[in-house]
């Protein structure tokens, strides 16, 4: 026989709602819906203490409820790597998770007791919690750098990279995705130029002076988020040798401050540019930005343009970036959209 329960962390909420009852949540925002799963449990049965496996299956039932929900909102990678945070964190607090469980079967099978479930997984506290697991700049829409750095010694440009691979070992020990620079969503561009300086009173050795200045820029809108530049000195025991550690110097000197400057601005300016098609007046445009700003991720949101049928829309985020709202967008039952192509910054939709 099937039993139906609910776990509620507040005991003055039990008292006010019920188990029988629950609050509706807004359609428009899905982080306040419950995530409906299946899992089962087990525990073994210990010296004929049948009820105590019971209550342990049980358990285990609903931690990997939790299990499942979370496998949906985080990377197989991030599972890896964080798997006893997760278990910790948020698989072992089911009371924090699970809004109302429902017994679907359960029995003794041998040495072991078995259970099944089917439970409502808050996703607003599961998902904010995922968040504090997260890396910055995964919290920020997890935007991929791209590195186009000219370098140049003594006035004549070189094929090499220093630059670039010292700055993309910056950024990606700060948890950032590197990627190709025609693919990036943020592009590192600029020069490095490593001139020659003395040979004087350094018992053989070659000094090198460089210099190093970029911009990072958003792809797609040509947005500058902010500038470094920087200059170090390189000495070794020959031209080519020292020219180079000038600029691996310079480009050290910089990464942390860049990178730094980088999540700033991306925390400051998160925004996504929405273009929309089969808008059918500007008082749809107008009911539908209305709704925008009902989103609690959404701080704002501005009309660009407006021509025809389509328009393009300013939001600001006050976290995650296109992907996360492209999520939001597609579940809103009140106004749906079917989403095209994606990137951490630009998202296009067009009305149902």
């Amino acid at each position: 026989m099937k039993r139906y329960h609910c776990v509620f962390l507040c005991p003055l909420l039990v008292a006010v709602l019920g188990c029988s009852s629950a609050v509706k949540k807004s359609s428009l925002n899905p982080a306040y819906e419950t995530e409906l799963v299946e899992a089962e449990g087990m525990s073994p049965v210990v010296n004929g203490d049948t009820e105590g496996a019971k209550k342990a299956a049980l358990h285990d039932a609903m931690r990997n409820a939790l299990g499942l929900v979370v496998g949906i909102y985080v990377s197989q990678d991030a599972m890896v790597s964080k798997s006893i945070l997760i278990d910790e964190n948020i698989t072992s607090q089911t009371e924090g998770y699970i809004e109302k469980y429902e017994v679907l079967r359960e029995s003794r099978e041998g040495d072991f007791y078995k259970t099944k479930i089917r439970a409502h997984v808050r996703k607003e506290d599961l998902s904010a919690k995922l968040r504090q697991l997260e890396t910055e700049p995964q919290k920020l829409g997890n935007p991929i750098i791209g590195f186009d750095i000219k370098e140049a010694v003594d006035g004549k440009d070189q094929p090499s990279a220093y630059a670039e691979l010292e700055l993309k070992n910056g950024f990606a020990e700060a948890g950032f995705m590197t990627g190709e620079k025609d693919k990036a969503d943020i592009l590192i561009k600029g020069s490095a130029r490593s001139d020659f300086n003395t040979r004087e009173g350094l018992g053989g050795f070659v000094s090198y002076r460089a210099s190093l200045s970029v911009n990072a820029v958003k792809q797609g809108s040509d947005e500058t988020l902010t500038t470094a530049q920087e200059t170090a000195g390189g000495i070794d025991l020959n031209d080519s040798a020292a020219s180079r550690a000038a600029i691996i110097n310079a480009a050290k000197k910089s990464a942390n401050g860049l990178r730094d400057k980088v999540l700033k601005a991306l925390r400051e300016k998160s925004m996504v540019r929405l273009n929309l098609s089969n808008v059918a007046s500007l008082n749809d445009l107008s009911d539908f930005m209305k709704s925008l700003r009902n989103i609690p991720v959404v701080r704002d949101c501005w009309l660009r343009n407006y021509s025809g049928s389509i328009a393009a829309v300013d939001v600001a985020m006050r976290k995650g970036g296109a992907a996360d709202l492209s999520q939001l967008l597609i579940k809103n039952s009140k106004r749906p959209l079917s989403v095209g192509k994606t990137s951490s910054y630009e998202l296009d939709a067009a009305f149902k």
